[in-house]
């Protein structure tokens, strides 16, 4: 590789694969595969621009409410395998909130995320006032050159929706994009904590006109149902918010709807800067997909050893929609089978 990399984004709809992706280029000794950074900072990651560093590391480091919320749950024994940072540890941000690289990124790339996380602050704070997606593109070198890395990659679960404001401010990027038997996702969505959150979430909004999950404090409804107690902060339960029935076909009909946006949005970047990835195939045929993966983000990247190290990593999943009753199976076909379509070509 030479000159100035190529930005490079893996997206998805979230429970597709792109964790397991994200894992085995991480062990790949030329990558720097930052996980959830985007995420992390959502929705403040792109508001200021252009920006100078101290602002910036603002943009940073700003604590975000939900992972704030997602803590007080923790503590009451959810597991939540995004927040990386030591929950014991975590607890002293209870008060203030903890930064959002802290809680989600760099605890993956380093045994002391707080020590990298104060070189990252003087680092950034000494920068020039320049347009954000410049800022982010020094900070990514700055954090190869730090860890003896020299292409980086950044990951987000559900980051389909971030197509639009990268393409925008990296109009050069090139994109991954790992997909999934919708029906698989569903069925892993339904179990996963954080679309519960999100869909219960949203159920609670529905009824009430707010949101348990996003901030530190909820006001609980005097008319809420005794069975949906153990589902606010305030007295959560995780036994309650596991067993809590979800429906399944209306978790079928957005990943449908995700699609089409995600698909429309990358139509819009030019063919061949996106590479579909179907997660089917990475667990069928791994040798195969893992090499056209590498080869579409710098050909210097291919490298036998590191190839044979991710391969003997993957694992079957078999499919468990089948195992659905058959009226249930029936309808999370029918609410899948528009993505499931638009995805064909790729498949």
């Amino acid at each position: 590789m030479t000159g100035p990399q190529t930005p490079l984004f893996i997206v998805s709809t979230g429970r597709s694969g792109s964790t397991m992706l994200s894992e085995l280029l991480s062990l790949h000794p030329d990558v720097l595969s930052l996980s959830e950074l985007f995420n992390a900072l959502h929705p403040l990651g792109f508001q200021k621009d252009p920006v100078d560093g101290p602002n910036f590391w603002s943009v940073l480091s700003e604590p975000r409410p939900r992972h704030t919320a997602w803590l007080r749950l923790m503590e009451r024994g959810l597991a939540i395998d995004e927040f990386r940072y030591p929950v014991a540890s975590a607890l002293r941000f209870r008060e203030t909130g903890i930064p959002p690289l802290l809680a989600m990124t760099l605890p993956l790339l380093t045994e002391d995320p707080d020590g990298l996380h104060e070189e990252l602050r003087v680092f950034v704070q000494s920068l020039p006032e320049d347009r954000i997606h410049q800022q982010y593109l020094r900070v990514f070198q700055w954090l190869c050159t730090r860890l003896g890395r020299r292409f980086w990659c950044e990951r987000s679960g559900a980051s389909l929706a971030l197509v639009h404001p990268l393409s925008h401010f990296f109009p050069e990027a090139k994109f991954i994009h790992v997909f999934r038997d919708g029906r698989e996702f569903a069925v892993s969505a339904r179990r996963f904590p954080l679309m519960r959150m999100g869909m219960i979430g949203a159920m609670f909004k529905r009824t009430f006109g707010s949101a348990p999950y996003l901030t530190p404090t909820y006001q609980v409804p005097e008319d809420l149902p005794a069975a949906w107690r153990g589902l606010v902060p305030e007295s959560f339960d995780v036994d309650v918010f596991q067993r809590f029935e979800l429906p399944i076909e209306p978790i079928g009909a957005a990943w449908s709807e995700m699609i089409a946006v995600g698909l429309k949005l990358l139509e819009a970047v030019p063919t061949e800067r996106v590479l579909h990835v179907r997660y089917e195939s990475m667990l069928d045929e791994p040798q195969a997909e893992l090499r056209r993966i590498v080869l579409f983000m710098d050909p210097s990247l291919d490298n036998p050893s590191w190839l044979a190290q991710a391969v003997a990593r993957v694992r079957k999943n078999p499919p468990k929609w089948v195992t659905l009753a058959a009226d249930e199976r029936a309808r999370l076909e029918s609410a899948c089978a528009p993505g499931m379509e638009l995805l064909r070509r790729f498949s």
